[in-house]
Protein backbone atom coordinates (compact mmCIF):
# COMPACT_ATOMS: atom_id res chain seq x y z
CA UNK A 1 0.00 0.00 0.00
CA UNK A 2 3.07 2.43 0.67
CA UNK A 3 4.22 1.52 -2.77
CA UNK A 4 1.13 2.50 -4.35
CA UNK A 5 1.08 5.82 -2.35
CA UNK A 6 4.57 6.89 -2.81
CA UNK A 7 3.49 6.40 -6.64
CA UNK A 8 0.28 8.07 -6.88
CA UNK A 9 1.64 11.18 -4.88
CA UNK A 10 2.92 13.64 -7.01
CA UNK A 11 2.77 17.38 -8.42
CA UNK A 12 -0.24 16.56 -9.84
CA UNK A 13 -2.03 14.95 -7.05
CA UNK A 14 -1.39 18.17 -5.17
CA UNK A 15 -2.99 20.35 -7.81
CA UNK A 16 -5.83 17.99 -7.77
CA UNK A 17 -5.81 18.46 -3.75
CA UNK A 18 -5.72 22.12 -4.02
CA UNK A 19 -8.44 21.98 -6.83
CA UNK A 20 -10.98 19.99 -4.31
CA UNK A 21 -10.40 22.11 -2.11
CA UNK A 22 -11.19 25.28 -3.77
CA UNK A 23 -14.33 23.63 -4.87
CA UNK A 24 -15.28 22.96 -1.34
CA UNK A 25 -15.01 26.21 -1.00
CA UNK A 26 -16.56 28.01 -3.01
CA UNK A 27 -19.67 25.96 -2.23
CA UNK A 28 -18.95 27.39 1.10
CA UNK A 29 -18.42 30.29 0.08
CA UNK A 30 -21.90 30.53 -2.17
CA UNK A 31 -24.31 28.94 0.56
CA UNK A 32 -23.13 31.91 2.82
CA UNK A 33 -23.50 34.71 0.23
CA UNK A 34 -27.24 33.45 -0.47
CA UNK A 35 -28.00 33.28 2.90
CA UNK A 36 -25.98 36.54 3.51
CA UNK A 37 -28.34 37.49 0.05
CA UNK A 38 -31.99 36.89 1.34
CA UNK A 39 -31.64 37.95 4.73
CA UNK A 40 -30.90 41.21 3.30
CA UNK A 41 -33.51 41.33 0.88
CA UNK A 42 -35.28 40.31 3.57
CA UNK A 43 -34.70 43.55 5.33
CA UNK A 44 -35.86 45.96 2.23
CA UNK A 45 -33.01 48.02 1.66
CA UNK A 46 -33.58 51.21 -0.18
CA UNK A 47 -31.49 50.51 -2.92
CA UNK A 48 -30.90 47.00 -4.71
CA UNK A 49 -27.10 48.37 -4.94
CA UNK A 50 -26.64 47.54 -1.37
CA UNK A 51 -26.65 44.20 -2.72
CA UNK A 52 -25.09 43.91 -5.42
CA UNK A 53 -22.16 42.10 -3.82
CA UNK A 54 -24.03 39.72 -2.59
CA UNK A 55 -25.21 39.06 -6.18
CA UNK A 56 -22.21 39.42 -7.99
CA UNK A 57 -20.74 36.71 -5.15
CA UNK A 58 -23.87 34.41 -5.63
CA UNK A 59 -22.97 34.30 -9.19
CA UNK A 60 -18.68 34.19 -9.27
CA UNK A 61 -18.89 31.34 -6.23
CA UNK A 62 -21.80 29.22 -8.47
CA UNK A 63 -19.78 29.62 -11.67
CA UNK A 64 -16.38 28.99 -10.04
CA UNK A 65 -17.66 25.80 -8.03
CA UNK A 66 -18.44 24.06 -11.26
CA UNK A 67 -15.37 25.13 -12.91
CA UNK A 68 -12.86 24.21 -9.85
CA UNK A 69 -15.37 20.81 -9.69
CA UNK A 70 -14.88 19.62 -13.68
CA UNK A 71 -11.22 20.83 -13.02
CA UNK A 72 -10.70 18.92 -10.29
CA UNK A 73 -12.53 15.55 -11.73
CA UNK A 74 -10.15 16.22 -14.96
CA UNK A 75 -7.17 16.20 -12.60
CA UNK A 76 -7.89 13.18 -10.43
CA UNK A 77 -9.16 10.86 -13.18
CA UNK A 78 -5.66 11.19 -15.07
CA UNK A 79 -3.55 10.79 -11.79
CA UNK A 80 -5.51 7.62 -11.28
CA UNK A 81 -5.44 6.26 -14.78
CA UNK A 82 -1.55 6.99 -15.15
CA UNK A 83 -1.22 4.88 -11.74
CA UNK A 84 -3.69 1.62 -12.25
CA UNK A 85 -1.32 1.35 -15.68
CA UNK A 86 1.52 1.74 -13.83
CA UNK A 87 0.38 -1.11 -11.53
CA UNK A 88 -0.53 -3.21 -13.84
CA UNK A 89 2.21 -2.86 -16.03
CA UNK A 90 4.81 -3.48 -13.49
CA UNK A 91 2.48 -6.49 -12.27
CA UNK A 92 2.31 -7.81 -15.61
CA UNK A 93 6.25 -7.53 -15.77
CA UNK A 94 6.84 -9.24 -12.49
CA UNK A 95 4.24 -12.12 -13.88
CA UNK A 96 5.67 -12.64 -17.34
CA UNK A 97 9.05 -14.39 -15.95
CA UNK A 98 7.00 -16.69 -13.32
CA UNK A 99 5.19 -18.67 -15.90
CA UNK A 100 4.90 -21.39 -15.97
CA UNK A 101 6.85 -22.82 -12.73
CA UNK A 102 6.48 -20.34 -9.83
CA UNK A 103 2.90 -19.85 -11.01
CA UNK A 104 2.37 -24.00 -10.37
CA UNK A 105 -0.52 -24.60 -8.71
CA UNK A 106 -1.89 -21.34 -9.53
CA UNK A 107 -5.65 -21.03 -10.36
CA UNK A 108 -6.48 -19.09 -13.21
CA UNK A 109 -9.36 -17.59 -12.74
CA UNK A 110 -7.40 -16.09 -8.75
CA UNK A 111 -4.49 -15.03 -11.29
CA UNK A 112 -6.99 -12.78 -13.76
CA UNK A 113 -9.08 -11.70 -10.56
CA UNK A 114 -5.45 -10.42 -9.26
CA UNK A 115 -4.53 -8.74 -12.54
CA UNK A 116 -7.78 -7.46 -12.99
CA UNK A 117 -10.06 -6.98 -9.82
CA UNK A 118 -7.19 -6.09 -7.52
CA UNK A 119 -5.44 -3.83 -9.38
CA UNK A 120 -8.68 -1.82 -10.40
CA UNK A 121 -9.30 -1.86 -6.53
CA UNK A 122 -6.08 0.69 -6.31
CA UNK A 123 -8.28 2.85 -8.30
CA UNK A 124 -9.67 4.79 -5.26
CA UNK A 125 -6.24 5.16 -3.88
CA UNK A 126 -6.13 8.62 -5.09
CA UNK A 127 -9.57 9.33 -5.62
CA UNK A 128 -10.96 8.42 -2.92
CA UNK A 129 -8.25 8.14 -0.47
CA UNK A 130 -5.57 10.90 -1.08
CA UNK A 131 -7.36 13.86 -2.70
CA UNK A 132 -10.34 13.60 -0.13
CA UNK A 133 -7.85 13.61 2.89
CA UNK A 134 -5.97 16.42 1.26
CA UNK A 135 -9.03 18.16 1.00
CA UNK A 136 -10.26 18.06 4.28
CA UNK A 137 -7.28 19.16 5.88
CA UNK A 138 -6.60 22.17 3.67
CA UNK A 139 -10.96 23.13 3.06
CA UNK A 140 -11.36 22.46 6.34
CA UNK A 141 -8.76 24.38 7.69
CA UNK A 142 -9.28 27.51 5.91
CA UNK A 143 -13.26 27.11 6.74
CA UNK A 144 -12.40 27.20 10.31
CA UNK A 145 -10.09 30.19 10.54
CA UNK A 146 -12.84 32.37 8.25
CA UNK A 147 -15.53 31.03 10.84
CA UNK A 148 -13.06 32.45 13.67
CA UNK A 149 -13.50 35.91 12.17
CA UNK A 150 -17.42 35.89 12.79
CA UNK A 151 -17.47 33.39 15.79
CA UNK A 152 -14.65 31.70 17.95
CA UNK A 153 -17.29 29.50 19.76
CA UNK A 154 -18.94 28.24 16.61
CA UNK A 155 -15.42 27.78 15.22
CA UNK A 156 -14.14 25.41 18.08
CA UNK A 157 -17.51 23.43 17.41
CA UNK A 158 -17.03 23.45 13.68
CA UNK A 159 -13.31 21.87 14.60
CA UNK A 160 -14.65 19.56 16.42
CA UNK A 161 -17.45 18.45 14.48
CA UNK A 162 -14.91 17.86 11.03
CA UNK A 163 -12.73 15.91 13.41
CA UNK A 164 -15.88 13.60 14.68
CA UNK A 165 -17.03 13.26 10.79
CA UNK A 166 -13.63 13.39 9.22
CA UNK A 167 -11.87 11.45 11.58
CA UNK A 168 -13.68 9.05 14.55
CA UNK A 169 -16.13 8.38 12.05
CA UNK A 170 -13.56 7.04 9.49
CA UNK A 171 -11.58 5.44 12.01
CA UNK A 172 -14.22 3.44 13.08
CA UNK A 173 -15.49 2.74 9.64
CA UNK A 174 -12.19 1.45 8.74
CA UNK A 175 -11.65 -0.76 11.86
CA UNK A 176 -15.08 -2.34 11.55
CA UNK A 177 -14.63 -2.60 7.40
CA UNK A 178 -11.08 -4.11 7.07
CA UNK A 179 -12.34 -7.74 7.70
CA UNK A 180 -15.50 -7.35 5.30
CA UNK A 181 -13.33 -6.09 2.60
CA UNK A 182 -10.80 -8.45 3.10
CA UNK A 183 -13.61 -11.34 3.28
CA UNK A 184 -15.13 -9.50 0.17
CA UNK A 185 -12.25 -9.64 -2.16
CA UNK A 186 -11.54 -13.15 -0.95
CA UNK A 187 -15.30 -14.07 -2.42
CA UNK A 188 -14.53 -12.26 -5.49
CA UNK A 189 -11.42 -14.25 -6.16
CA UNK A 190 -13.32 -17.65 -5.40
CA UNK A 191 -16.20 -16.80 -7.53
CA UNK A 192 -13.77 -15.82 -10.07
CA UNK A 193 -11.87 -19.16 -10.32
CA UNK A 194 -14.79 -21.45 -9.16
CA UNK A 195 -16.72 -19.98 -12.24
CA UNK A 196 -13.92 -20.00 -14.75
CA UNK A 197 -13.05 -23.75 -13.56
CA UNK A 198 -16.74 -24.68 -14.49
CA UNK A 199 -16.42 -23.47 -17.63
CA UNK A 200 -13.19 -24.93 -18.70
CA UNK A 201 -14.05 -28.11 -17.62
CA UNK A 202 -17.67 -27.97 -18.43
CA UNK A 203 -17.06 -31.36 -20.41
CA UNK A 204 -15.64 -32.92 -17.90
CA UNK A 205 -18.49 -31.75 -15.32
CA UNK A 206 -21.10 -32.92 -17.33
CA UNK A 207 -19.88 -36.52 -17.82
CA UNK A 208 -19.57 -37.02 -14.33
CA UNK A 209 -22.05 -35.44 -12.05
CA UNK A 210 -23.56 -33.50 -14.21
CA UNK A 211 -21.61 -30.34 -12.84
CA UNK A 212 -23.68 -30.49 -9.33
CA UNK A 213 -20.30 -30.72 -7.34
CA UNK A 214 -18.89 -27.66 -9.21
CA UNK A 215 -22.41 -25.90 -9.04
CA UNK A 216 -22.69 -26.43 -5.26
CA UNK A 217 -18.98 -25.09 -4.70
CA UNK A 218 -19.81 -22.26 -6.89
CA UNK A 219 -22.74 -21.51 -4.42
CA UNK A 220 -21.12 -21.36 -1.62
CA UNK A 221 -18.75 -18.74 -2.56
CA UNK A 222 -21.69 -16.98 -4.12
CA UNK A 223 -23.61 -17.09 -0.60
CA UNK A 224 -19.76 -16.02 0.97
CA UNK A 225 -19.66 -13.55 -1.10
CA UNK A 226 -23.66 -12.12 -0.74
CA UNK A 227 -23.06 -12.07 3.10
CA UNK A 228 -19.45 -10.02 2.66
CA UNK A 229 -21.35 -7.37 0.25
CA UNK A 230 -24.10 -7.11 3.08
CA UNK A 231 -21.76 -6.68 5.89
CA UNK A 232 -20.30 -3.91 3.66
CA UNK A 233 -23.67 -2.24 3.04
CA UNK A 234 -24.29 -2.19 6.56
CA UNK A 235 -21.38 -0.09 7.39
CA UNK A 236 -22.20 1.97 4.65
CA UNK A 237 -25.57 3.31 5.80
CA UNK A 238 -24.12 3.86 9.26
CA UNK A 239 -21.58 6.07 7.95
CA UNK A 240 -24.20 7.60 5.48
CA UNK A 241 -26.16 8.66 8.56
CA UNK A 242 -23.23 10.40 10.27
CA UNK A 243 -22.50 12.15 7.07
CA UNK A 244 -25.90 13.37 7.16
CA UNK A 245 -26.45 14.07 10.95
CA UNK A 246 -23.31 15.93 11.85
CA UNK A 247 -23.44 18.46 9.79
CA UNK A 248 -27.46 19.23 10.71
CA UNK A 249 -25.65 19.42 14.46
CA UNK A 250 -23.25 22.22 13.36
CA UNK A 251 -25.93 24.45 11.71
CA UNK A 252 -28.03 23.93 14.80
CA UNK A 253 -25.10 25.27 17.04
CA UNK A 254 -24.03 28.05 14.80
CA UNK A 255 -27.51 29.42 14.52
CA UNK A 256 -27.57 29.07 18.31
CA UNK A 257 -24.25 30.86 18.93
CA UNK A 258 -24.17 33.40 16.51
CA UNK A 259 -27.71 33.83 17.20
CA UNK A 260 -26.89 34.56 20.38
CA UNK A 261 -24.71 36.97 19.40
CA UNK A 262 -27.06 39.07 16.86
CA UNK A 263 -29.14 39.01 19.74
CA UNK A 264 -26.58 40.64 21.96
CA UNK A 265 -26.49 43.40 19.07
CA UNK A 266 -22.58 42.32 18.27
CA UNK A 267 -22.64 41.07 15.40
CA UNK A 268 -25.11 41.64 12.08
CA UNK A 269 -28.23 39.91 10.79
CA UNK A 270 -26.13 39.03 7.60
CA UNK A 271 -23.73 37.35 9.50
CA UNK A 272 -26.28 35.14 11.03
CA UNK A 273 -27.06 33.37 7.81
CA UNK A 274 -23.95 33.32 5.97
CA UNK A 275 -22.62 31.98 8.67
CA UNK A 276 -24.75 29.41 9.36
CA UNK A 277 -24.78 28.25 5.93
CA UNK A 278 -20.80 28.33 5.60
CA UNK A 279 -20.54 25.92 8.26
CA UNK A 280 -23.20 23.60 6.99
CA UNK A 281 -20.94 23.91 3.34
CA UNK A 282 -17.85 23.58 4.73
CA UNK A 283 -19.08 19.85 6.01
CA UNK A 284 -18.36 18.91 2.09
CA UNK A 285 -15.05 19.13 3.12
CA UNK A 286 -15.17 15.06 5.14
CA UNK A 287 -18.19 14.43 4.15
CA UNK A 288 -16.65 11.86 1.74
CA UNK A 289 -14.59 10.15 4.15
CA UNK A 290 -16.66 8.36 5.97
CA UNK A 291 -17.51 6.27 2.52
CA UNK A 292 -13.43 6.40 1.33
CA UNK A 293 -12.71 5.01 4.77
CA UNK A 294 -14.39 2.43 4.79
CA UNK A 295 -12.98 1.17 1.23
CA UNK A 296 -9.55 1.26 2.74
CA UNK A 297 -9.47 -1.76 4.19
CA UNK A 298 -10.44 -3.46 0.75
CA UNK A 299 -7.92 -1.01 -1.32
CA UNK A 300 -5.13 -2.68 1.73
CA UNK A 301 -6.13 -5.76 1.16
CA UNK A 302 -6.03 -5.63 -2.39
CA UNK A 303 -2.66 -4.21 -2.40
CA UNK A 304 -1.38 -6.74 -0.25
CA UNK A 305 -2.56 -9.47 -2.57
CA UNK A 306 -1.07 -7.11 -5.32
CA UNK A 307 2.35 -7.24 -3.76
CA UNK A 308 2.18 -11.09 -2.88
CA UNK A 309 1.99 -11.87 -6.17
CA UNK A 310 4.62 -9.69 -7.32
CA UNK A 311 7.20 -10.89 -4.62
CA UNK A 312 7.42 -14.09 -5.83
CA UNK A 313 10.35 -15.29 -7.23
CA UNK A 314 11.13 -17.04 -10.91
CA UNK A 315 11.98 -20.65 -10.93
CA UNK A 316 15.09 -19.57 -13.05
CA UNK A 317 17.04 -16.59 -13.72
CA UNK A 318 19.31 -15.22 -16.05
CA UNK A 319 22.77 -15.42 -15.31
CA UNK A 320 24.62 -11.75 -13.97
CA UNK A 321 26.97 -12.61 -17.16
CA UNK A 322 25.52 -15.08 -19.76
CA UNK A 323 27.37 -16.85 -22.30
CA UNK A 324 27.20 -16.65 -25.73
CA UNK A 325 24.85 -19.23 -27.24
CA UNK A 326 26.83 -22.32 -28.18
CA UNK A 327 27.25 -23.34 -32.28
CA UNK A 328 25.75 -26.74 -31.77
CA UNK A 329 22.66 -27.83 -30.16
CA UNK A 330 23.30 -31.14 -28.56
CA UNK A 331 21.26 -31.58 -25.63
CA UNK A 332 22.53 -33.19 -22.52
CA UNK A 333 20.83 -34.19 -19.06
CA UNK A 334 24.03 -35.38 -17.12
CA UNK A 335 23.00 -36.85 -13.95
CA UNK A 336 20.03 -35.07 -13.57
CA UNK A 337 17.91 -35.01 -10.25
CA UNK A 338 14.60 -33.02 -10.07
CA UNK A 339 12.48 -32.99 -6.77
CA UNK A 340 9.25 -30.28 -7.01
CA UNK A 341 8.50 -28.17 -3.77
CA UNK A 342 6.66 -30.38 -1.28
CA UNK A 343 7.02 -33.68 -3.48
CA UNK A 344 7.91 -37.06 -1.36
CA UNK A 345 9.99 -38.63 -4.09
CA UNK A 346 12.16 -36.87 -7.04
CA UNK A 347 10.67 -36.68 -10.13
CA UNK A 348 14.15 -37.28 -12.29
CA UNK A 349 17.01 -38.81 -10.12
CA UNK A 350 19.94 -39.18 -11.62
CA UNK A 351 18.70 -39.15 -15.36
CA UNK A 352 21.75 -39.01 -18.07
CA UNK A 353 19.78 -38.41 -21.48
CA UNK A 354 21.68 -37.21 -25.00
CA UNK A 355 19.67 -35.90 -28.25
CA UNK A 356 22.67 -35.08 -30.77
CA UNK A 357 21.91 -32.52 -33.65
CA UNK A 358 19.29 -33.83 -35.84
CA UNK A 359 18.61 -37.00 -33.10
CA UNK A 360 14.83 -38.46 -33.26
CA UNK A 361 14.43 -39.23 -29.22
CA UNK A 362 11.01 -40.82 -27.33
CA UNK A 363 10.27 -41.31 -24.08
CA UNK A 364 8.16 -43.45 -22.97
CA UNK A 365 7.13 -44.72 -19.21
CA UNK A 366 4.23 -44.81 -16.84
CA UNK A 367 2.38 -41.78 -16.15
CA UNK A 368 4.32 -39.43 -13.31
CA UNK A 369 8.09 -40.86 -13.70
CA UNK A 370 9.44 -37.06 -15.31
CA UNK A 371 8.55 -37.65 -18.80
CA UNK A 372 6.96 -34.09 -19.02
CA UNK A 373 9.50 -32.84 -16.20
CA UNK A 374 12.48 -33.71 -18.56
CA UNK A 375 11.24 -31.29 -21.36
CA UNK A 376 10.51 -28.89 -18.69
CA UNK A 377 14.50 -29.21 -17.94
CA UNK A 378 15.45 -29.29 -21.73
CA UNK A 379 14.04 -25.75 -22.13
CA UNK A 380 15.02 -24.46 -18.83
CA UNK A 381 11.36 -24.14 -17.09
CA UNK A 382 13.23 -25.22 -13.93
CA UNK A 383 16.68 -25.98 -13.16
CA UNK A 384 17.68 -29.49 -11.87
CA UNK A 385 18.45 -30.14 -8.28
CA UNK A 386 21.72 -32.21 -9.17
CA UNK A 387 23.50 -32.48 -12.48
CA UNK A 388 23.09 -30.12 -15.29
CA UNK A 389 21.29 -30.00 -18.57
CA UNK A 390 23.61 -28.36 -21.31
CA UNK A 391 22.89 -26.92 -24.64
CA UNK A 392 25.78 -27.58 -26.95
CA UNK A 393 28.40 -28.25 -24.39
CA UNK A 394 27.61 -25.25 -22.39
CA UNK A 395 25.06 -25.42 -19.30
CA UNK A 396 21.86 -24.33 -19.80
CA UNK A 397 22.03 -22.00 -16.35
CA UNK A 398 25.06 -20.07 -17.82
CA UNK A 399 22.92 -19.22 -21.36
CA UNK A 400 20.63 -16.10 -21.09
CA UNK A 401 16.71 -17.49 -21.49
CA UNK A 402 16.01 -15.68 -24.81
CA UNK A 403 18.48 -17.61 -26.12
CA UNK A 404 17.90 -20.87 -25.02
CA UNK A 405 14.38 -20.65 -25.61
CA UNK A 406 14.84 -19.22 -29.39
CA UNK A 407 17.16 -22.58 -29.51
CA UNK A 408 14.40 -24.80 -28.58
CA UNK A 409 10.10 -25.12 -29.70
CA UNK A 410 8.01 -26.64 -26.97
CA UNK A 411 4.62 -28.22 -27.74
CA UNK A 412 2.02 -29.04 -24.99
CA UNK A 413 0.34 -31.76 -24.67
CA UNK A 414 -3.07 -29.57 -23.49
CA UNK A 415 -1.74 -26.57 -25.42
CA UNK A 416 -3.26 -23.51 -25.29
CA UNK A 417 -4.99 -22.07 -28.28
CA UNK A 418 -5.89 -18.32 -27.94
CA UNK A 419 -8.99 -16.46 -28.75
CA UNK A 420 -8.06 -14.76 -31.84
CA UNK A 421 -7.67 -16.13 -35.35
CA UNK A 422 -6.12 -19.53 -37.02
CA UNK A 423 -3.31 -17.54 -38.31
CA UNK A 424 -2.49 -15.36 -35.66
CA UNK A 425 -1.92 -18.64 -33.16
CA UNK A 426 0.04 -20.28 -35.69
CA UNK A 427 2.70 -17.56 -35.60
CA UNK A 428 3.26 -17.22 -32.26
CA UNK A 429 5.52 -19.83 -33.63
CA UNK A 430 7.48 -17.49 -36.31
CA UNK A 431 5.74 -13.83 -36.76
CA UNK A 432 6.86 -13.06 -40.07
CA UNK A 433 5.42 -16.58 -42.02
CA UNK A 434 3.44 -16.27 -45.02
CA UNK A 435 0.24 -17.58 -45.14
CA UNK A 436 1.54 -19.62 -47.58
CA UNK A 437 3.91 -21.53 -45.07
CA UNK A 438 0.83 -21.36 -42.53
CA UNK A 439 -0.86 -23.50 -45.47
CA UNK A 440 1.72 -25.69 -46.05
CA UNK A 441 2.15 -26.32 -42.20
CA UNK A 442 -1.27 -26.95 -41.82
CA UNK A 443 -1.20 -29.52 -44.76
CA UNK A 444 1.77 -30.92 -43.64
CA UNK A 445 -0.42 -32.20 -40.04
CA UNK A 446 -3.28 -32.89 -41.59
CA UNK A 447 -5.34 -29.66 -40.90
CA UNK A 448 -5.97 -28.69 -44.62
CA UNK A 449 -9.47 -29.05 -44.18
CA UNK A 450 -9.45 -25.98 -41.86
CA UNK A 451 -8.22 -23.19 -44.39
CA UNK A 452 -11.85 -24.06 -45.61
CA UNK A 453 -13.68 -23.30 -42.34
CA UNK A 454 -12.75 -21.31 -40.12
CA UNK A 455 -9.87 -20.09 -42.67
CA UNK A 456 -6.40 -18.63 -41.93
CA UNK A 457 -8.08 -15.66 -40.63
CA UNK A 458 -11.06 -16.94 -39.28
CA UNK A 459 -12.12 -16.83 -35.76
CA UNK A 460 -11.16 -19.87 -33.58
CA UNK A 461 -13.39 -19.13 -30.57
CA UNK A 462 -12.89 -18.37 -26.86
CA UNK A 463 -9.24 -20.82 -25.65
CA UNK A 464 -9.87 -22.82 -29.61
CA UNK A 465 -13.04 -24.20 -28.48
CA UNK A 466 -13.99 -24.21 -32.29
CA UNK A 467 -11.46 -26.77 -32.46
CA UNK A 468 -11.57 -30.34 -31.26
CA UNK A 469 -8.71 -31.35 -28.82
CA UNK A 470 -6.80 -32.93 -31.63
CA UNK A 471 -6.62 -29.93 -33.91
CA UNK A 472 -5.60 -28.09 -31.00
CA UNK A 473 -3.00 -30.27 -30.84
CA UNK A 474 -1.71 -30.52 -34.65
CA UNK A 475 -1.67 -26.16 -34.13
CA UNK A 476 0.80 -26.40 -31.30
CA UNK A 477 2.63 -28.65 -33.24
CA UNK A 478 2.32 -26.86 -36.51
CA UNK A 479 3.40 -23.87 -34.07
CA UNK A 480 6.83 -25.56 -33.58
CA UNK A 481 7.51 -26.80 -37.07
CA UNK A 482 7.08 -23.44 -37.87
CA UNK A 483 9.79 -22.08 -35.31
CA UNK A 484 13.11 -21.62 -36.33
CA UNK A 485 14.20 -23.36 -33.66
CA UNK A 486 17.10 -26.45 -33.78
CA UNK A 487 15.58 -28.62 -30.80
CA UNK A 488 11.44 -29.84 -30.93
CA UNK A 489 10.00 -30.51 -27.54
CA UNK A 490 6.78 -32.35 -28.15
CA UNK A 491 4.58 -33.71 -25.34
CA UNK A 492 2.06 -36.22 -26.47
CA UNK A 493 1.90 -34.92 -30.15
CA UNK A 494 -0.11 -37.91 -31.13
CA UNK A 495 -2.15 -38.57 -28.25
CA UNK A 496 -5.39 -37.06 -29.84
CA UNK A 497 -5.10 -38.90 -32.91
CA UNK A 498 -5.99 -42.02 -34.81
CA UNK A 499 -3.32 -44.76 -36.05
CA UNK A 500 -3.20 -43.61 -39.36
CA UNK A 501 -2.78 -39.77 -38.63
CA UNK A 502 -0.49 -40.70 -35.43
CA UNK A 503 1.68 -42.68 -38.11
CA UNK A 504 1.83 -39.30 -40.83
CA UNK A 505 3.19 -36.84 -37.79
CA UNK A 506 5.61 -39.37 -36.76
CA UNK A 507 6.92 -39.49 -40.02
CA UNK A 508 6.73 -35.49 -40.74
CA UNK A 509 8.94 -35.91 -37.46
CA UNK A 510 11.34 -38.28 -38.39
CA UNK A 511 12.42 -36.37 -41.57
CA UNK A 512 12.45 -33.16 -39.74
CA UNK A 513 16.50 -32.30 -39.92
CA UNK A 514 16.10 -30.97 -36.45
CA UNK A 515 16.28 -32.73 -33.40
CA UNK A 516 12.94 -33.88 -31.95
CA UNK A 517 12.95 -35.11 -28.14
CA UNK A 518 9.29 -36.12 -27.69
CA UNK A 519 6.69 -37.84 -25.14
CA UNK A 520 4.69 -40.68 -25.67
CA UNK A 521 2.73 -43.67 -24.08
CA UNK A 522 2.55 -45.08 -27.75
CA UNK A 523 6.02 -46.80 -28.06
CA UNK A 524 4.91 -49.38 -30.39
CA UNK A 525 4.22 -46.52 -33.28
CA UNK A 526 7.95 -45.42 -33.16
CA UNK A 527 10.24 -46.92 -35.81
CA UNK A 528 13.88 -47.58 -36.23
CA UNK A 529 14.44 -43.87 -36.84
CA UNK A 530 13.54 -43.13 -33.15
CA UNK A 531 15.83 -43.87 -30.47
CA UNK A 532 12.93 -44.92 -27.01
CA UNK A 533 14.23 -44.37 -23.73
CA UNK A 534 12.12 -46.10 -21.25
CA UNK A 535 12.34 -43.59 -17.92
CA UNK A 536 10.93 -46.26 -15.73
CA UNK A 537 14.35 -48.02 -16.09
CA UNK A 538 16.32 -45.32 -16.44
CA UNK A 539 14.94 -44.11 -12.95
CA UNK A 540 15.19 -47.38 -11.43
Amino acid sequence: MREVLAAAWGPRTALAVVLGALTVLSGAALLATSGALITGAAQRPSTLLVLLPLITGVRLFGVARAALRYAERLVTHDVTLRVVARVRGRLLEQLTPLAPAALTGARGGELLSRVRTDVDELQGVVARLLVPAGVAVLAGGTAVVLTALVSPATAAVLAGLLLVLGVAVPAAAARAGRRAAVAAALADAAVAADTLDLVRGLADHLSGDGGATALRALDDSLLRQEEAERTRARLTAVTTVCREGVPGLGLVVALWLVGADVAAGTTGPLLLAACALGVLGAFEAVGGLGGAWSAAGGMRAAAERVRALGELRPAVTDPEAPRPLPAGSALCLERVGLRYPGAADAAVAGLDLAVADGAKVALTGRSGVGKSSVLGLAMRVRDPDAGRVTLGGTDLRDLALDGVRSRVAWSAQSPQVLAGTLAGNLRLGRHDATDEELAAVLADVGLDGLLADPGLHGWVGEAGERLSAGERARVSLARALLSRADVLLLDEPTAHLDAALAARVLDLLACDPRAVLLVTHDAAALDARWQVVDLDRRNR
